[in-house]
């Protein structure tokens, strides 16, 4: 049989072994002693026929796991999950990098780091939070191995987003905290990294009732130069617009806002041009409320982008936003149906915003006649959400609960 040449059989098989929490004497036997299994992990030694039998046992693994492959195997199946991922064929490339990444025990941890970080974006778009997770934790180890701040850097920005989109506020600031530092001592790595670890740690931090610190965070990374920053310059205004109207001072929100809309251009980036524009709408409620200029226009505008070019998570957001636009129209019915259409969508979308769907749900049933039902769920929600430590997202959720009561009572 032609198996893996040393010292590839040797690292696969101390990889299996560690994988399954085995030590060396805990895979050793019969005609396979403790130290030829060190001798073997350490690539001292060819592997036999009886040993690969052996240890295939021991392992629980077929055999033909400690077969040679072609070489050409994993870059092929690479080459074909990117094209596949960039023609928006999402189930193809994740059969052929999920098989890629199955078969990259033998090759360079670089080729697996391309594997691995495909293999996440294609589970993102198609809303596999699990395996996306799954994907970016061994896109991390991989960093890691590989001993590169770059790599690292942008492993850890992914994990925070990731957990941030969750719902696990602690560890997305854990996360982002270390991706931040991480650039610090790398000054040489690029800026736009750099603002990206700065935005998910603001986003953290302002759900965390952080918002000082969020205020900081997103004003850093606007020091970044705009050359830097390219297309991401307009997601980071974005993000100081959202910071400034938490913090009460809805003037510069709207100016950061107005700037980061008109930054783009349809022309050259039409999805960012359409989502910059799903995320301007909740913004401008929040501090207009019903009479919100240009938020049914901007919708409107999104929905022309998203409709055509939009993956998954952008068609619930699309859905979301005409909720609280219904709602904030006086129309309850119509919120009342479509954020129950978002929250039926078990699929991609954040948990903050699945959240305040459910928040919007609540007010619309109370003024459908529901309202003894939805003041209980409103105090489910903002004790959860207190519990959890979403100090922002509670107060909204304590906020609506209040405006409840008070409907409630006349």
């Amino acid at each position: 049989m032609n198996y893996l040449a040393q010292p590839a059989f040797g690292q696969l098989v101390a990889r299996l072994r560690r994988e399954k929490g085995l030590s060396q004497a805990d895979i050793a036997g019969d005609g396979v002693s403790s130290s030829y299994v060190s001798r073997l992990e350490s690539g001292h030694r060819a592997p036999t026929a009886q040993a690969v039998r052996h240890l295939s046992a021991r392992l629980d693994v077929p055999e033909d796991t400690f077969l040679a492959r072609s070489p050409q195997l994993v870059p092929v199946l690479l080459a074909e999950g990117v094209a596949a991922l960039e023609d928006g064929r999402t189930a193809a490339a994740v059969t052929a990098l999920t098989a890629a990444a199955e078969e990259a025990g033998d090759v360079a941890p670089e080729s697996l780091w391309q594997v691995l970080w495909h293999l996440a974006r294609a589970h993102e778009r198609r809303g596999e939070q699990a395996e996306r997770q799954r994907a970016l934790d061994g896109l991390l180890a991989v960093a890691e191995t590989l001993d590169s701040p770059a790599l690292r850097l942008k492993a850890l920005v992914q994990l925070a987003g990731r957990a941030h989109e969750a719902g696990d506020t602690d560890a997305a600031l854990g996360l982002a905290e270390r991706a931040h530092a991480l650039h610090g001592r790398h000054p040489r790595l690029p800026g736009a990294d750099g603002a990206r670890a700065l935005l998910v740690l603001a986003a953290a931090e302002a759900e965390a009732g952080r918002l000082s610190d969020a205020q900081r965070h997103v004003e850093l990374a606007l020091e970044v130069p705009a050359e830097e920053l390219g297309p991401l310059r307009a997601e980071v205004l974005a993000a100081a617009a959202s910071v400034a109207v938490r913090q009460g001072a809805a003037e510069r929100g709207l100016a950061l806002l107005e700037e980061a809309l008109s930054g783009t251009d349809r022309k050259d980036g039409p999805l960012l041009w359409g989502r910059l524009r799903l995320a301007a709408v909740p913004l401008a409620l929040r501090v207009h409320g019903t009479a919100a200029p240009h938020a049914e226009e901007w919708c409107r505008e999104a929905a022309s982008v998203v409709e055509l070019l939009g993956e998954p998570l952008d068609d619930v957001r699309l859905t979301a936003v005409r909720a609280q636009l219904a709602f904030h129209r006086g129309e309850p019915a119509e919120a009342a149906r479509l954020a129950a259409r978002v929250l039926a969508d078990p699929g991609p979308l954040p948990a903050q915003e699945r959240t305040r769907t459910e928040i919007l749900l609540h007010q619309a049933e109370i003024g459908l006649g529901r309202a003894d039902e939805a003041v209980t769920a409103l105090r489910a929600v903002a004790e959860r959400l207190q519990a959890a430590s979403s100090i922002d997202l509670a107060a909204e959720a304590w906020k609506a609960l209040a405006e409840a009561l008070v409907r409630a009572q006349h």
